[in-house]
């Protein structure tokens, strides 16, 4: 089967969590014999071979050159990536287009594989489709309910641009925003099949008014080497052994986890905090600051085959985030090494976390309530026992690979019956 993946960014220019699961994605299914091609987003239009599979590089995607309002405004129109993308439809006559990201890039690209008759897929990764900001955050970092009439979007744009006075502006800018919304909807209600890795994100899904009949849940599973990892028995008296593995953003509230470490008594615990320092430099800065004689190790980005190791040493992992995550792969890798999870009480955290089974839920950005969650583990008699042996097999990546091959086929047998 000829299946093209397309994501606003990749490798190895931008490495997080959609660009990471298309090189996987994209790397199994040409090892079970399919031909892959990438289309995405960069600095600079190029054509190019990637591990074996043709890789086509248009200008746009979030490192579009031309700014913040040209990544914006391509969500309406890319003529470089519309003529691009159209060229390498007639070149490669794919089975099977599966979209992850078109921040920056451009929705017609869904209306050129339709005329085309190519069927189509789109794993909803994170909230774009009703936030041009993709995370559901406003300008303060505290949680959107959505467009709302494009007033919060342009409440949102306006405050984050400097000598604007939003409060004049915001009314002007709306209707662009509440246009953008009617157009994303639009587009996303002809992808034949809405991928959603959480309940929670398929919710918001058919909330903002896609399809329900298309939209269908899948977990994207844990590779076989990041499961088995034995969890590590910490002696009564000796410190929690604590690990943060992804981003340092600030949305991830890793400040949250530094804040509840200067809470508690010293010997309480030792953190590990694992993930890229560079990508948001002054929050990274800021962090290694406030942690200043606080028992907090900053190890940086962990290559994908380390992270068994780094999961070996840990009692329990900490996903402090304040935003609604819908995904993350590392409760899935740390459930798959048998270490439960603390994590912020939202979205789909408190779907993947039952609290007090396989893990604990503290309320969004309380380092109060977190540093007594952690103590109370420290405490608690048998508690860190008892979460471990809640902690039920996970799926893996080779049956998400397996069940991503039969959504093509379904997809593609559907188009040639029609």
């Amino acid at each position: 089967m000829r299946v093209l993946q397309v994501t606003h960014q990749f490798l190895p220019e931008y490495v997080g969590g959609v660009e990471v699961h298309v090189a996987q994605l994209s790397r199994s299914l040409r090892d079970a014999g399919h031909q892959v091609a990438l289309f995405t987003g960069g600095n600079h239009a190029e054509q190019r071979t990637w591990e074996g599979m043709e890789l086509t590089t248009v200008a746009g995607g979030v490192r579009s050159p031309r700014g913040r309002v040209a990544t914006f405004m391509a969500t309406f129109r890319n003529r470089a990536a519309d003529d691009a993308f159209a060229e390498l439809l007639e070149r490669l006559r794919p089975d099977v287009v599966h979209f992850h990201h078109l921040l920056g890039l451009s929705l017609r690209l869904v209306e050129l594989a339709r005329a085309r008759g190519i069927p189509t897929c789109y794993t909803l990764h994170d909230y774009w489709f009703i936030c041009p900001t993709t995370q559901l955050l406003d300008h303060r970092g505290e949680l959107c309910d959505g467009p709302v009439a494009g007033l919060n979007c342009a409440r949102c744009a306006t405050a984050r641009m400097p000598g604007i006075a939003w409060t004049a502006a915001t009314p002007a800018l709306a209707p662009v925003f509440a246009l953008r919304q009617r157009r994303v909807r639009r587009a996303l209600a002809g992808i034949d099949r809405l991928l959603a890795p959480s309940r929670f994100l398929a919710e918001i899904a058919v909330r903002a008014g896609l399809p329900s009949a298309r939209v269908e849940m899948v977990d994207f599973g844990v590779h076989r080497g990041h499961t088995g990892a034995p969890a590590v028995s910490t002696p009564r008296g000796g410190p929690l052994q604590v690990t943060y593995l992804g981003a340092i953003a600030p949305s991830k509230g890793v400040h949250v986890l530094i804040e509840a470490c200067r809470l508690l008594p010293p010997g309480t615990l030792e953190v590990d905090v694992c993930g890229d320092l560079s990508a948001y430099p002054g929050y990274a800065q800021r962090l290694q600051a406030s942690a200043q004689g606080l028992p907090i190790h900053f190890n940086g980005l962990v290559a994908r085959e380390d992270v068994p190791g780094v999961l070996a040493r840990s009692d329990v992992v900490v996903a402090p985030s304040i935003w609604y995550e819908n995904a993350p792969l590392v409760l899935n890798e740390a459930y798959a090494a048998g270490v439960p999870v603390v994590a912020s009480r939202l979205g789909a955290l408190a779907e993947k976390v039952e609290d007090g089974v396989t893990g604990l839920l503290f309320p969004r950005g309380d380092a109060a309530a977190l540093a007594g969650v952690l103590e109370r583990l420290t405490h608690e008699e048998h508690l860190l026992e008892r979460l471990r042996s809640g902690i039920r097999p996970v799926r893996t990546w080779e049956e998400h690979v397996a069940h991503m091959e039969r959504v093509y086929n379904a997809l593609v047998k559907t188009a040639a019956g029609s």
